[in-house]
């Protein structure tokens, strides 16, 4: 027979356990699990129950799991998750030990019940005990089958943490947790990009998709964000010549070239790279990745280095999908790519700046969210979408001084056209006036055109804005 303290040491250890992982891995996608259904009156030590009650309000409300923040804004003793801390080994079992918690939950739960069915019975009539019996095996079958995996949030908890949030995000402080691109006029309109976000940049082959990943990547290091850039198409120094031209103002086709290099180049290239060194940048430049080998490289990075800031992938279209047959499409596999991304950022709370191509119907017009190549889960599934477009010259075929970056769908603010002008190789920022004027384009401000990209505005008239 199991001797009931060992039961009771086993048990403490396990709970310990459990919250060690949690104070030590931080908030994991394991923990984001793990926080979502078990409950802290799974607990049967007291004091590791209120420690684990503290963990989830903080995960909810702050979005992490810290022990000065434990301490300071849930009133936890900071000795002791400290002690907690030091003497737990690893995270890495933290799914087994919650497994292992819930069993032995369940065990308690299931002994209450028999105890309470046979004072029941002890005490009733004969008539009594067949309502008795079904009821005691009832409530042990609900306890027994439902395997805790997900459990709804109430209202209460909801309530408490959407106040905490509506505070938070009154404070600078809150804005840390958005993706800003750095570019004034287009961070104005999007807001910000939030975590669970995945934000396509789109464009045909030659208008600036790339470039644009690489201005937001410039503009991230230089706030000291870090950066994970999956380029299936290009290799690593092909990236790094335009990031140090986006950076040095130096044409990427003089780095190719250095023999076109002046003494001036040299030295602002030199200043490029010093500014760049130390910065938290990352490139994966392997080809035909699947989305598996994309997750899975992004999921041992961030426990290497930690969450970036964003993760860019160009592009879409290089992504492996699989084999195509009589039965699947391609518009199916881009669909579930879709699904794997959007679930890996819901779990990381990472957002991906995606980019994609466009069909060759942009080419002669406006492009829309219906020329995205491939999918319609592209627009179902982007939080936001950016067109990059460049109307070419149509006698000389050169592109224009001023690119578009249209966006054409935006969940959380605006949409509409934001102008950066091409120097060098490079976007930069620019009169949005002049710019637009430079297009023909109608002056700002007179029409609100954010519901509608197809030309037309909410008036229902014809517009080339």
């Amino acid at each position: 027979m199991t001797n009931p303290k060992n039961i009771k040491s086993v048990t403490y250890e396990v709970e310990f356990s459990v919250v060690g992982s949690l104070l030590s891995g931080g908030l994991t996608a394991v923990a984001r699990d793990v926080l979502t259904w078990m409950k802290p009156e799974m607990f049967d030590t007291f004091n590791l129950g209120v420690i684990y009650s503290a963990i989830q309000r903080q995960a909810l409300q702050d979005n992490v799991i810290d022990i000065v923040l434990l301490n300071s804004d849930y009133g936890q003793d900071i000795a002791m998750l400290a002690d907690i801390l030091r003497k737990t080994i690893s995270s890495a079992n933290l799914s087994g030990y919650a497994e292992k918690m819930r069993l032995f939950y369940q065990r308690r739960e299931a002994q209450k019940i028999f105890l309470s069915v046979a004072s029941e019975l002890n005490n009733a009539r004969d008539e009594q005990l067949d309502n008795i019996t079904m009821k005691g095996l009832s409530t042990l079958t609900q306890l027994l089958t439902r395997d805790g995996k997900v459990a709804p949030v109430d209202m209460m908890k909801l309530i408490d943490g959407y106040v905490d949030l509506i505070e938070k995000r009154t404070q600078p402080t809150y804005k840390n947790q958005l993706l800003f691109t750095g570019v004034k006029d287009l961070d104005d309109k999007l807001g910000g990009i939030g975590e669970t976000d995945i934000c396509i940049v789109a464009g045909r082959a030659g208008n600036g998709k790339t470039e644009t990943a690489i201005t937001f990547t410039k503009n991230i290091l230089a706030e000291n964000g870090a950066v994970l850039f999956f380029s299936l198409e290009m290799s690593r120094e092909q990236i790094m010549d335009r990031l140090v031209a986006s950076v040095s103002g130096v044409s990427s086709a003089k780095l190719r070239n250095p023999t076109w290099m002046s003494d001036t180049d040299y030295s602002v290239m030199g200043a490029a790279i010093t500014q760049l060194q130390n910065k938290p940048f990352f490139i994966v430049d392997k080809s035909g990745l699947t989305v598996d080998d994309i997750i899975g490289i992004a999921e041992s990075h961030i426990q290497q280095h930690g969450k970036p800031k964003a993760i860019m992938i160009d592009y879409i279209g290089l992504i492996r999908h699989g084999k195509l047959d009589g039965k699947i499409n391609r518009t199916y596999q881009i669909g579930e790519t879709m699904e794997r991304l959007k679930t890996f950022c819901k779990d990381q709370h990472c957002p991906i700046i995606l980019l994609a191509q466009l069909n060759r119907n942009a080419d002669s017009s406006r492009p829309t969210n219906a020329d995205l190549r491939d999918s319609g889960s592209l627009e179902q599934d982007a939080s936001q979408i950016i067109m990059v477009h460049n109307k070419r010259n149509k006698e000389t075929n050169e592109p224009c001084q001023y690119t578009e970056w249209i966006v054409t769908k935006n969940r959380f603010g605006t949409g509409g056209t934001v102008y950066m002008e091409f120097q060098q190789g490079r976007f930069v920022e620019c009169d949005q006036r002049v710019a637009q004027e430079t297009l023909n384009e109608q002056p700002s401000g007179k029409k609100n055109f954010t519901k509608d990209y197809s030309g037309k505005g909410i008036n229902g008239r014809t517009s080339k804005i």
